[in-house]
């Protein structure tokens, strides 16, 4: 609003400075109100360099962990072999190693590619409930069997050189009843949620937490 005043010297204009002073007021919310949305549009939409730095990392990580599934698969195989193949290797406590060999082979096969997989994704689980309970089944197994074969592999060298006679004495169904006791213990500890053995809040394996699942 302008209104005027009249004087000896001429007409004088002055401006209504409460509806001025308003108009600064909705001037400054207005800013205001754009530098909330500019902020919230920046934390949702992290910058261009973030992004990229956290695909580098995330490929490279990939290429390291992928290498060390190609490595202990490359490895297991080749012990494998090489019992199968060399007579002279086929012996009652190599037996041991090569069923160590293959619990190992099997974490590197089955367990360990979800596995990467569930990183890769920060640790988002998108396979399923069932699917969870099977790969965490199997994940205990194949270790569960790795490490008892390290324990058995352990005492059976301790027996050979502490008792001179121990390999005299050795026969394949000991040996084989070592072996047929490390799975059935490890199939005993990873198995048993899945055959209805387990606690009230089992089905809480797998929560969803904002929109995220975890297999737990």
């Amino acid at each position: 609003m302008i209104f005027t005043i009249s004087s000896k010297d001429g007409i004088h204009s002055f401006e209504n400075w409460t509806n001025s002073s308003a108009l600064i007021s909705k001037y400054n919310n207005i800013s205001t109100l754009l530098n909330e949305n500019e902020e919230k549009s920046n934390l949702i939409e992290p910058p261009l360099s973030i992004l990229e730095s956290d695909l580098t990392g995330v490929i490279g990580l990939s290429i390291l962990l992928g290498f060390i599934i190609l490595s202990t698969i490359a490895g297991n195989i080749f012990v494998l072999a090489a019992i199968l193949r060399e007579r002279n290797l086929q012996t009652l406590s190599n037996y041991l190693v090569f069923s160590l060999a293959i619990a190992d082979l099997m974490v590197a096969c089955l367990v360990m590619p979800i596995g990467i997989q569930y990183e890769l994704m920060n640790q988002e689980w998108i396979l399923g409930s069932a699917m969870c309970e099977i790969w965490t089944s199997g994940d205990v197994l194949c270790c569960t069997a790795s490490i008892l074969y390290l324990v058995a592999i352990a005492v059976d060298r301790f027996c050979a050189v502490t008792n001179i006679n121990y390999v005299q004495h050795q026969s394949p169904r000991r040996v084989g009843f070592m072996i047929v006791t490390v799975w059935s213990v490890s199939f005993l500890v990873s198995f048993a949620p899945i055959l209805e053995w387990k606690d009230e809040d089992f089905s809480l394996r797998v929560m969803k937490i904002f929109s995220i699942t975890y297999c737990l």
